[in-house]
């Protein structure tokens, strides 16, 4: 076991493929490759489209099966949540809760800041229905107005998106920002129907705020070239473009400007509406606050699994991002960007032993192209969290061949349906699929497949990820011996 760990951990730093070759007569197996006409012709045939790629694989006993370009480094696009889950799940522990506490504190109402990336209507963690759960826990302590409200970010400080993310996309939900306080994975809906007049109704479906819709979408008879869009403006949502008249209502997430304000915004109209006044509320009653001792009034609790589902299952960059925070927040008290860089860094140390010299680290979610990741350390993580505490739920939380999530579609018609649990990952000029495929004969293998290639070239995804089905198939192929 002693030979099997170092063996494995010279992979993930990127010395493996400085050793020697086994002596003759030695008793190390060689490496076993499928044959030509599998794995090694379909890697080719990526490289003759011009896509570098990446190969490594271990199988249950944790035996380095294959590898090319194993230690060379790659931009893992959306693979990096792989390295984010692991990383949060040991160091946070798979059984973690964010904690978000409510206190009276001399006649404010204190919201501690948790990171909690749950909040989301719909859901258990609905802010509609957990602030109406603080209001009601506030009337039974006969608090009918607060001084104000104090939300207190804690270590969660400083940018909240990374500063190497597509400067131009920041509206998108896919880029939505981060910090203590979000609601609804940092973005705002806004419902759209066509109505009776020349402009369409829209209203904001969550979080539940009250800010004016300034600008309207106009009604057209032809679908053909209707655009729409929402903006936040900070102090109003302002919508514009064309919506058909004839059209199904339709609901549209943008990125929040500022998570914080919404957020305390959506916090004041539920304690209004529940008959509690803050400080000067314009009509409220403008009393003194309620003489009530300071004191804790709710906490909310969420699970950590939850997020890991939708980082890996939808691939959510928003939640990859609060995760990393969170770490860094609980593992190094840093809940800034860089300290959940640095946390995660610490955490891959202790997982795997090292980490390459020349791997990058530029955000959690792989959105950002600076990162740099080997196929060998991505593998190795699987193996070392599959055998600790946490693997059951990072392997319960893996899309499923042809059935869940990103790989709904993906094997479609072959017989790993069901067989293959992992990560896929696109950007342009990078695309990649990693994670886990079982074997006929029960045995589970691990695999990393990264290819980059010129981002200038369209249409290539579609081509790489057939090839990477038939590197999968191979790897299944592979057998026990060797």
């Amino acid at each position: 076991m002693r030979r099997l760990g170092f063996l494995v951990r010279l992979l993930a730093i990127g010395a493996f493929a400085a050793l020697p070759a086994p002596a003759q007569g030695s008793k190390r197996a060689p490496l076993r490759a499928p044959p030509q006409s599998s794995i090694e012709r379909a890697i080719a045939a990526a490289e003759a489209l011009g896509a570098r790629t990446g190969v490594a694989v271990v199988d249950a006993v944790g035996k380095i099966r294959y590898r090319h370009r194993a230690t060379e480094t790659f931009v893992p696009a959306s693979n990096m949540k792989l390295l984010t889950a692991t990383a949060s799940l040991q160091g946070l522990g798979a059984d973690f809760r964010f904690t978000t506490r409510f206190r009276l504190r001399a006649g404010k109402l204190v919201v501690e800041a948790s990171g909690d990336p749950n909040w989301r209507a719909g859901t258990v963690h609905d802010p509609a229905v957990v602030f109406a759960t603080v209001a009601a826990e506030l009337a039974r302590l006969g608090v009918r107005n607060l001084a104000g409200i104090e939300l207190e970010a804690g270590t969660f400080v400083g940018p909240n998106r990374p500063p190497s993310w597509p400067q131009d996309q920041l509206q998108t939900y896919y880029c939505a920002p981060t910090g203590g306080f979000v609601l609804e994975s940092g973005t705002f809906s806004v419902r759209i129907r066509s109505g009776g007049g020349a402009a369409a109704e829209v209203e904001i479906a969550a979080p539940p705020v009250d800010l004016p819709i300034r600008n309207s979408i106009e009604l057209v008879d032809r679908s053909k070239g209707a655009v729409y869009g929402a903006i936040d403006l900070g102090d109003a949502v302002q919508v514009r473009g064309r919506f058909p008249r004839k059209g199904n209502p339709v609901t549209i997430r943008t990125a929040v400007d500022d998570p914080t304000r919404w957020y305390e915004r959506a916090l004041h109209k539920q304690l209004l509406q529940a008959g509690i006044t803050i400080g000067s509320d314009p009509g409220g009653q403008r009393g003194e606050p309620s003489p009530v001792a300071d004191r804790l009034v709710h906490e909310h609790h969420s699970d950590l699994r939850q997020v890991i589902l939708r980082m890996l299952e939808d691939s959510s960059n928003f939640d990859a991002e609060q995760c990393l925070r969170v770490l860094g927040h609980r593992t190094r008290d840093d809940g800034r960007l860089t300290g959940g860089l640095d946390a995660l860094r610490q955490q891959l140390v202790a997982l795997v032993g090292g980490v390459p010299q020349d791997a990058v680290f530029a955000d959690g979610s792989g959105l950002s192209k600076d990162n740099r990741l080997t196929p060998g350390l991505l593998v190795v993580a699987l193996v070392r969290s599959h055998t600790g505490p946490a693997g059951a739920v990072l392997r319960s939380c893996l899309p499923i061949a042809g059935q869940t999530g990103t790989l709904s579609d993906r094997f479609v018609g072959t017989d790993l349906v069901g067989r293959v649990r992992a990560k896929t990952g696109w950007v342009r000029g990078a695309s990649s699929l990693s994670g886990m495929v079982e074997g006929k004969d029960g045995q589970l293998r691990w695999f990393s497949i990264l290819m980059n290639y010129d981002p200038k070239k369209d249409g290539l995804n579609k081509d790489l990820k057939r090839l990477q089905e038939d590197i999968v198939q191979a790897i299944e192929a592979m057998g026990t011996g060797g």
